[in-house]
């Protein structure tokens, strides 16, 4: 469920650069989505004041330029622009 951490016990020398930013950037939230393992997702950073309550992140791919939420409740299991973190 969520985001794969196991990274985590990796020193920071050897993680890519997706693994130290996903280490950085905690998220707020977990859930089933798809858009965890996404490279276009952006997650609600932790003890961020700023997004609705309801709302885990949003997709940069989709409805570009305006970026598209993804809410809490309404869990995306398929996406087009699905694209996974190398």
């Amino acid at each position: 469920m969520g985001i794969d951490r196991s990274f985590l016990n990796k020193p920071k020398e050897e993680m890519t650069p997706a693994e130290f930013k996903l280490m950085i950037l905690e998220p707020e939230k977990d859930s089933d989505h798809i858009c965890w393992g996404c490279k276009y997702f952006k997650p609600v950073i932790k003890n961020s004041q700023f997004p609705p309550a309801d709302i885990i992140g949003w997709c940069k791919k989709i409805h570009w330029p305006f970026f598209w939420c993804v809410p809490e409740h309404r869990i995306v299991k398929k996406c087009y622009a699905y694209e996974e973190i190398k």
